[in-house]
């Protein structure tokens, strides 16, 4: 076998590389170790000029490249290897001071040099590469968790609890890589928590404790959420709504530390998201509350009679309740409270007579307002002129309203399913009928 090419001639060949090279002379001893090699590992010795390659490092240098280093020198074989495929290739660190970090990915491809003056072996490190492709692979899997679940957040038997609870439960899922630790607070409770161990849950529970005395406000409480989540090796935040009653602390950690991705930015996707679908959902509420819901009383209104009065008749026919009744209902004498008093006080005597209503109702009674001062209650299984008369004696009852002492009366009709009519139409035409009698 001929001389080695020299070193700086052999180099100059290769333009600006980056990554490691290494060259063994014909019978595969080592000659050269660039700057990338010396700064990615610990060597034995910084006099490694001779030495075997599995003698130059320390830790285990992978039998099936010093096998292919064999292979070169007596047949003149290439051969490229990858990390993914033979762990461990090279003892190569990201920071060499710290063997116990994560290894870095690389490709090794070994080669003769021209007329088998030696052999060259080429390091490419792809360990940027796989973070990439690692942060891609999680925004993916946010992404299509925030499709699905806007999609979902319009879905009126999903209470925001349960919706919350549903995408955390896939983003631990689909995102493996993280441990996700979230509470939902609305009001002065906490309504949904999610975490895997009991620091992570002291954790929360403090930031809460902290929302709920308003010990600390704004930046203030945000600097102090982030600092508790360092101290448990976590980054964490308060998400803050538009709904003021409602907030989220969120804590997440990487399930190793020797996972290659950005915490930063997978906590800043992960809280945008949350943050994105719980306002979708929150929106979704309002507007479902406003469609169906007398915004004065908080009745529901008019316009969903028709869904309800469906639900009675369908647990009927389920045999689940035996019969049901409409009631409707008019004050007496309403229009003289306006003149009389102004508007003002008789919108506060309609919120006192709903107040009223609601609570003469059972648990799956409804009530709505449909009109100025109409009323309807739809009741199953329940003695209609017993009802009838408990219910105006608590709408008669006095009470204050702007330091006048008010009374109303009610004159109440009532019709039965399927009894006095086998639709909704024919049901409040007659429940009508016999209020007006009274009148």
């Amino acid at each position: 076998m001929k001389e080695l090419i020299p070193i700086d001639v052999l180099l100059s060949s290769f333009g600006s590389i980056e990554g490691g090279i290494i060259i063994l002379n014909a019978q595969g001893k080592m000659v050269y170790l660039n700057e990338w090699v010396q700064n990615h590992a610990l060597l034995m010795s910084d006099k490694y000029y001779g030495q075997p390659l599995d003698e130059v490092f320390e830790g285990d240098v992978s039998p099936v490249l010093l096998e292919s280093v064999d292979g070169a020198v007596n047949s003149s074989l290439s051969r490229v290897m990858s990390y993914r495929i033979h762990k461990n290739i090279l003892p190569l660190y990201r920071n060499k001071q710290m063997v116990d970090e994560q290894a870095l990915s690389v490709s090794v491809s070994v080669t003769p040099l021209p007329d088998m003056t030696g052999i060259l072996i080429r390091i490419v490190d792809y360990s940027s590469l796989v973070k990439r492709e690692k942060q891609l692979r999680l925004n993916e899997a946010l992404l299509k968790i925030e499709k699905d679940y806007f999609q979902k957040a319009s879905d009126e038997t999903l209470s925001t609890e349960e919706f919350v609870a549903s995408f955390i439960r896939q983003i631990t899922d689909k995102v493996s890589v993280i441990d996700v630790h979230f509470s939902l607070i609305r009001g002065q409770e906490p309504v949904y928590r999610c975490h895997s161990d009991q620091p992570k849950e002291e954790l929360l529970i403090e930031i809460e404790r902290c929302i709920h005395s308003k010990e600390m406000l704004g930046q203030e409480l945000d600097r102090f959420v982030t600092y508790k989540g360092q101290q448990q090796g976590m980054t964490s935040s308060v998400i803050h709504f538009s709904d003021e009653s409602v907030k989220g602390v969120l804590a997440i950690a990487k399930r190793s530390d020797l996972l290659d991705i950005s915490l930063d930015k997978t906590m800043t996707k992960v809280q945008n998201l949350i943050h994105n679908l719980v306002e979708w959902k929150i929106s979704y509420e309002k507007l479902s509350y406003m469609a169906t819901h007398d915004s004065l009383t908080g009745l529901f209104n008019r316009a969903y009679l028709t869904k309800k009065f469906d639900e009675f008749r369908r647990q009927l026919e389920e045999r689940k309740i035996d019969r049901f009744s409409l009631f409707f209902i008019d004050l007496n004498k309403f229009k003289q409270i306006n003149d009389e008093h102004g508007h003002k006080c008789g919108d506060k005597v309609l919120v006192k007579v709903a107040q009223r209503i609601k609570s003469s109702l059972e648990a799956d009674d409804v009530a709505f307002r449909i009109g100025g001062d109409e009323f309807v209650i739809m009741k199953a299984d329940i003695d209609p002129p017993t009802y009838v008369e408990f219910l105006k004696h608590r709408i008669s009852s006095s009470f204050l309203c702007d330091g006048l002492v008010m009374s109303v009366s009610s004159a109440i009709g009532c019709a039965q399913y399927p009894n006095d009519g086998e639709n909704l139409d024919e049901l409040i035409h007659l429940a009508d009928e016999k209020m007006y009698r009274q009148k």
